[in-house]
């Protein structure tokens, strides 16, 4: 079988028009109730809040409009969107089939009373149509070989219909009919005047309104608008998956896409060089078994409507697919075209190469794009592309052997040339051989030189690249053909594998894939390299939006020189060099790079905008919000600032301005290494951690910072101090994701065990010490214990001096100010799409890294817990406005830390004692109950406590609090530390 090729088993992405694509569970136990005309189904009696978001994306949907939406975490943002989405699409659906129907009974009214008059307009339009396509390609000579012999003989069949033949040809070409039936009317007076008869069986002036409706709603929709639903992460998506599956009441086609690495099941493929190149190898010689069998997947029981896999994630597919030896990635693929719903990272979305190695069609969807705090980032990444020497030297030396090869020399000559051209350009320019009048940047591992300057402009810059319009377009037609070349290639080698019939699922070492078209790899380079440079070609409206960077940096550890195309593109995993006996190292060779950066988000933006029906940008951290409009080029009809579900009295949120010896706590750069900042930082943190029952999250600026204030807390004594009242746990830096879960799940264990509504003797906790942006302040849920604080130290402005900061800032004050000398109209314009100045843009990027660290806590609406914020600047009012709303409401200011402690004290007190009151009462409630009733033992609270541990444990956690011992005098010259030192970047020192 044919890798395009579908088995006529599978079901179709389109249903009959009868059929509910969406359905509702009837016994699930679900609210129902209408927003805006849109019957909802809810699983609870949704909050105000909920309402809110709903409210606000069904109105933009039915106006076909986009809509921001900032709602807390754990506000239940994810199930409102997901409920609204699908009771849009749903009710979308009912009305358009009902259109459709009431067209559809209109024409076989006039079809029953006036057969004639529909005949002949019908043969009339199917004459003009079969004239037309009769009509050969002027440039085409060949083209009239296939033109039909005579339109009259294709359309004579129709005067002798049935009128029950007539009437399915009018159904299947309804829009043509009803066409048909309003140029009658409009025509002939007389047939007019019969239609306006009070018969039912004659038409009446509503119908041609349901005709005209008809047309209008079928012009605009070609098919049905498919929900693509982003997050940022691939976790992300699998919670959005969970919710929908656990808590909706709706069922529908859903699909989720994911990447090889993810999805790939062939351990030969998963243990090479590249999983992308070795996967496109095997799928190339047709000698991977699980994408022969992919189909299984489609055709599986489970994966169908009312399936138990009818709403699945990606390790369901992926078990699924390893049981019955199918791939998953290849069946995601097709399924999405299936679905009705797609789940994806939205950078599947905003990057328009991975969107169409997706296949991901957004003419006419709805795009919902959750988290979308890191959107306009996001958008930037996607929009540039940055490509090194060693690619590039690669990218030659394929070019070389496929030319030797005879392999279509022409086209490989062109890129050979102009990868050949761009190393000579990058390595002679960073070691000063070319003379450039560029802006160059330096820091301790890079140098950067930037182009445009004031004295070389962007053409001359892309003369010298060899980029100049008449190459690229020599280069696009060069990568066109080889496009061509390399579809070749791969259908021989099908239809060569298939006369072998090769079944085994690994090649064998003798018989290793030969290079006979470029790698995939070097293709996506290529291709991505293309889309960046048309919007470089002259009269391009984003041509200002990029900057050209050549940057020379330090490789490395996982950058391994480049590899000759022989063994690199084999599949196999190169083997480590062994390390040298002696202590020397060899110096590496520095890593060049051409880099072409996008500095505006609405490159790719706003060719989204132009594709969709709707965009749906929603976060806990939007804030602010107009920031997005123009940043986007996306004009939003309506935002909401939706309130948080918990009440005030269950959190706080406060800031503290002076630490313990009375200086200002002001992290900023020139005072965090001062002993007298970092010692009042620690008696803080430690306080807390004294104070605060279970879980703690702290979050600091930078790795840099923590390992500071670890070195110095150790060498103080506060570390211990810490320690004694909280296991102490660091997020790692750079670790993979594997080793961040296992850590992870160590903090989690760590308070299930030290629980003292238990009975545990001791209530002690955990405290994760983390950084802003990092893995713990990004979509994790810390819920009930697992954090009863977060604490906030300093503001994580993005590093002052890095190129790409320092370029963004000086592109958004360019764009910040209206040209004067333009007319009032242009004025206008620009007003409207006005960039926020670079100051502004600055310190946005940390607020929202801020108020997205606020967040890990206070999950739900019975969720509490205490924000505090050791930092002085955010007294300010101008700052105290860039917090989420739902903080800056409830925020209150503390001149000095002991002031702040009294508050921590008692509302630690209140609400573990409102732990201790709902927990005896639900104990008591249980014991009256019968327990043997199915419905009451299904709602009890999981491992719920016996009363006598409740009350033992009261005795350990007394609700006075008293503060904790002062720091002894001469801790500060303590020696040795009382424990080693713990390096945040180390994997095995990130527990104490």
């Amino acid at each position: 079988m044919s890798k395009t090729e579908k088995p006529e088993n599978l079901p179709s992405s389109e249903l009959p028009a009868g059929a509910e694509r969406i359905r509702v569970l009837p016994d699930h136990g679900h609210r129902s109730f209408f927003i805006a005309g849109v019957q909802v189904h809810f699983p609870f009696q949704p909050y105000g809040s909920q309402l809110g978001m709903m409210n606000h994306m069904i109105r933009a949907l039915n106006s076909s409009q986009s809509t921001m939406i900032e709602s807390p975490t754990g506000s239940g943002k994810s199930l409102a969107l997901l409920c609204a989405a699908l009771a849009w699409r749903r009710a979308f659906q009912a009305t358009h089939r009902q259109t459709v129907a009431n067209a559809q009974q209109i024409v076989r009214r006039f079809a029953e009373h006036h057969p004639r008059e529909l005949a002949n307009e019908l043969q009339l339009k199917i004459k003009q149509a079969a004239k037309q396509s009769a009509e050969p390609d002027a440039d085409d000579p060949n083209e009239k070989d296939f033109a039909p012999s005579s339109p009259n003989n294709r359309s004579s069949w129709i005067e002798g219909m049935s009128p029950k033949a007539l009437l399915s040809l009018a159904l299947s070409m309804l829009p043509v009919a009803a066409e048909i039936i309003l140029s009658l009317v409009e025509c002939e007076d007389s047939m007019a005047s019969s239609f306006s008869s009070s018969s039912a069986a004659e038409l009446c002036p509503s119908d041609f309104k349901e005709l005209q409706n008809y047309l209008q709603t079928a012009a605009q929709i070609k098919i049905m608008p498919r929900i693509y639903f982003g997050s940022r992460t691939h976790k992300q998506v699998s919670q959005l998956v969970d919710e929908l599956r656990r808590k909706t009441p709706y069922r529908l086609r859903t699909a989720v896409l994911g990447s090889r690495k993810q999805t790939c099941i062939n351990n030969y493929a998963l243990n090479s060089h590249s999983v992308d190149d070795q996967c496109r190898t095997l799928v190339d010689e047709m000698k991977c078994g699980p994408h022969k069998s992919f189909h299984k997947l489609l055709a599986h029981k489970d994966m169908l409507p009312q399936g138990s896999m009818e709403i699945w994630d990606l390790e369901d597919i992926g078990r699924l697919g390893r049981k019955i030896h199918a791939c998953p990635y290849y069946a995601s693929r097709e399924l999405s075209d299936l679905a009705d719903l797609v789940f994806c990272p939205y950078n599947y979305i905003l990057d328009p190469g991975v969107r169409e190695a997706a296949n991901i069609r957004l003419e006419g969807s709805v795009v919902i794009l959750d988290e979308a705090h890191n959107v306009e980032s996001a958008a930037r990444d996607a929009a540039s592309h940055e490509i090194t020497d060693d690619e590039l030297v690669v990218m030659a030396s394929e070019c070389r052997v496929l030319i030797d090869a005879g392999a279509a020399p022409e086209p490989h000559g062109i890129v050979e040339s102009v990868a050949t051209s761009l190393i000579y350009w990058l390595r002679n320019n960073n070691d000063g051989g070319i003379d450039s009048s560029s802006r160059n940047y330096e820091d301790y591992n890079s140098k950067t030189s930037v182009w445009p300057s004031p004295h070389e402009s962007l053409d001359s810059v892309l003369e010298s690249l060899m980029l100049s319009p008449p190459m690229v377009a020599r280069l696009r037609r060069a990568v066109t053909e080889i496009d061509n070349h390399t579809k070749a290639v791969r259908a021989a080698n099908e239809q060569r594998s298939n006369k072998k019939r090769l079944d085994d699922d690994e090649p064998q070492g003798e018989n290793k894939p030969k290079l006979k078209h470029l790698s995939s790899r070097s293709m996506r380079l290529l291709t991505k390299l293309l889309r960046v440079l048309d919007h470089l070609r002259p009269g391009c409206q984003f041509r200002d939006d990029y900057r050209i960077a050549c940057i020379r940096r330090a490789r490395s550890q996982q950058e391994a020189p480049p590899q000759h195309p022989s063994t690199s593109l084999s599949g196999r995993r190169s083997r480590p060099r062994k390390r040298p006996k002696n202590n020397f190292i060899a110096p590496a060779e520095p890593v060049n790079v051409l880099a072409f950066w996008a500095l505006n988000p609405g490159v790719v933006f706003s060719e989204i905008t132009s594709l969709t029906r709707s965009i749906v940008l929603t976060s806990g951290t939007l804030s602010p919000i107009d920031s997005y409009a123009s940043e986007l080029q996306v004009q939003f009809a309506s935002t909401l600032e939706a309130a948080h579900v918990i009440d005030p009295s269950r959190f706080r949120a406060l800031t503290v301005e002076c630490g313990v010896s009375g200086s200002p706590l002001e992290g900023k750069y020139r005072n965090v290494d001062l002993f007298s900042f970092q010692d009042d930082v620690g008696h803080a943190i430690y306080s807390i951690a004294a104070r605060c029952p279970d879980g703690m999250l702290v979050f600091v600026p930078s790795y840099s910072l923590l390992t500071k204030l670890f070195m110095r807390w150790t060498v103080t004594g506060v570390m211990a101090e810490i320690g004694v009242h909280k296991h102490v746990f660091v997020e790692p830096q750079g670790e993979s994701s594997g080793k961040f879960d296992k850590l992870l799940l160590a903090f989690r264990d760590s308070l299930a065990t030290d629980r003292p509504l238990t009975g545990h003797p001791v209530a002690r906790g955990a405290v994760m010490f983390a950084v802003y942006r990092g893995k713990v302040s990004e979509g994790l849920d810390f819920s009930d214990y697992f954090c009863r604080t977060v604490v906030n130290i300093g503001i994580p402005y993005p590093a002052f001096k890095d190129v790409k900061v320092v370029l963004k800032r000086e592109y958004n004050d360019s764009r910040s100010v209206p040209d004067l000398a333009a007319s009032q109209d242009d004025v206008a314009q620009s007003q409207r799409s006005l960039l926020l100045s670079g100051a502004k843009w600055y310190d946005i990027q940390a607020f929202r890294a801020i108020n997205q660290a606020l967040g890990r806590c206070l999950r739900h609406k019975m969720d509490w817990g205490a924000i505090i914020m050791l930092e002085s600047r955010f007294a300010l009012p101008w700052n105290i406005e860039r917090l989420s709303k739902w903080v800056r409401q409830h925020l209150r200011v503390y001149r000095s830390f002991d002031d702040a402690k009294l508050a921590l004290d008692q509302f630690y007190a209140e609400r573990i004692q409102g732990d201790i009151d709902h927990a005896i009462s639900t104990e008591a409630a249980f014991a009256s109950s019968d327990m043997t009733d199915p419905d009451i033992t299904q709602t009890r609270l999981p491992q719920s406590p016996p009363l006598a541990n409740v009350l033992a444990a009261l005795a350990v956690v007394s609700p006075s609090l008293p503060p904790p011992p002062p720091l002894p005098p001469h801790c500060a010259l303590q020696s040795p530390p009382l424990l080693p030192m713990v390096d945040a970047s180390s994997p095995e020192a990130t527990l104490i």
